[in-house]
């Protein structure tokens, strides 16, 4: 099996909503900075996973209209990256959906006529995020005002062009590859299982912004949608992670910044990035 993160834009800036209601003084030492204002790097885009005789993407970028989000370096550049690693639209079978907020499905389409860029692929979510997304709850939500529409147009697009697959709870894709229901950050997000052999990874979606996450589950975004559920999202993960030795992932971090978790002699959880290209910034 084979894990490539594609990135779709980078962007630089200070990100205190990552650590809602945490005291600077306690959240900047675990990132290892000194400034609450330090800008720290953020990656958007994709994962492609192939080895299992069928070509998958990990979530689907921010599109398009990319170029609209300020200071977004790269930005609408992820067909090119997929083209460097050989991959063209035609040749991706699946798409797995981390969750739907707008800077992870903004490929779904290629233009404002929400014509599908994957004219082959099945787009798996799962079907509390549908059901979140095209219902109520969500328009009277202020912090999704401008992503509702977009998200919405992106589901009927591919829904119409009978595309669209809904799943409830754990879904194997092959004998690789798992999808496990990680809600909280958004009431259907899910990560993904990448097993081969003895060794394994996890793409964590949104579960994690940063590797301090892992060891600080209770740090969580101002955008997640049931922090309780986050949390045992979280500690879910890094369980699993520990257990299987696994690598983690997460389409936020920079590229490329791998980490390990394992438990400490009070089982507590120590997150170790084996790889790290300036993940402070």
């Amino acid at each position: 099996m084979r894990i490539s993160q594609v990135s779709d834009g980078v962007v630089e800036a200070p990100r205190r909503t990552w650590f809602n209601g945490v005291p600077p003084e306690e959240w900047m030492p675990a990132t290892g900075v000194t400034d609450p204002d330090h800008p720290f790097r953020v990656n958007f885009g994709a994962f492609l996973v192939t080895g299992d005789g069928s070509v998958t993407l990990v979530d689907a970028g921010w599109g398009h209209r990319a170029h609209e989000v300020a200071g977004l370096a790269g930005a609408g550049e992820m067909l090119d990256r997929l083209a460097d690693l050989g991959v063209r639209p035609g040749d991706v079978d699946r798409i797995v959906q981390t969750h739907l907020h707008a800077d992870h499905c903004g490929w779904l389409i290629k233009d404002d006529a929400g014509t599908p860029t994957f004219p082959r692929a099945e787009v798996y979510v799962h079907e509390r995020e549908i059901a979140y997304w095209t219902g109520e709850e969500v328009a009277a939500i202020p912090a999704n005002h401008s992503m509702v529409p977009a998200v919405r147009k992106r589901i009927e697009a591919v829904s119409a062009a009978g595309l669209l697959r809904a799943f409830g709870g754990e879904l194997p894709l092959s004998d690789a590859v798992t999808v496990l229901p990680a809600h909280g950050h958004t009431p259907g997000h899910v990560v993904v299982l990448v097993a081969d052999g003895g060794a394994a990874a996890v793409i964590v979606g949104d579960l994690a912004h940063h590797p301090t996450h892992l060891e600080h589950p209770g740090w969580l975004p101002v955008i997640d949608h049931d922090p309780p559920r986050s949390v045992e999202s979280r500690e879910m993960v890094a369980a699993l992670a520990a257990e299987r030795n696994a690598t983690l992932l997460a389409p936020h971090f920079p590229i490329l910044t791998v980490v390990g978790v394992s438990r400490d002699s009070g089982g507590g959880v120590r997150a170790t990035v084996r790889r790290d290209e300036d993940q402070a910034g």
